[in-house]
């Protein structure tokens, strides 16, 4: 697969399926809600979705497919990935946000967030004074 079809910028989840000769790459960004399906780097599907669940139908030769994207855990970020082939499933594959799998990140997140909330508390409360007076 070319690096430059699916790029590594955009924040989102990627999934390889195999059938036969030809590779299935689905992408899902969870910045954007950009989902886009490839066959050999050839884009055959795209969307923005903001909801749970989403499909993607269609052909290739003389297979139809449908490849569904479903969000199983929105606080682990935990997306699905499955392929389904002439109606039959074919695979399915799971992949969470990279702070699952790093306390050390997710720590980061926690601590950067708590500390932006403070300065951001701060600055709006003293602004706030500056534009009303005293409360």
């Amino acid at each position: 697969m070319k690096n430059d079809v699916l790029n590594t910028k955009k924040l989102g989840y990627k999934f390889y399926f195999q059938d036969g000769d030809n590779q299935i790459a689905c992408f899902g960004s969870y910045f954007t809600g950009k989902e886009e399906v490839f066959i050999n780097d050839e884009l055959v599907s795209d969307k923005r979705n903001q909801k749970i669940a989403s499909g993607h139908l269609f052909k290739h030769g003389k297979d139809d497919f449908e490849v569904i994207f479903e969000m199983r855990n929105i606080l682990s970020g935990r997306l699905e990935c499955s392929l389904y082939k002439n109606g039959q499933f074919i695979k399915s594959y799971q992949k969470s946000s990279l702070l699952n799998n790093s306390p050390r990140a997710s720590l980061k997140v926690i601590a950067g967030c708590f500390f932006g909330g403070l300065v951001g508390g701060y600055l709006l409360i003293t602004i706030l004074e500056l534009l009303l007076g005293e409360f």
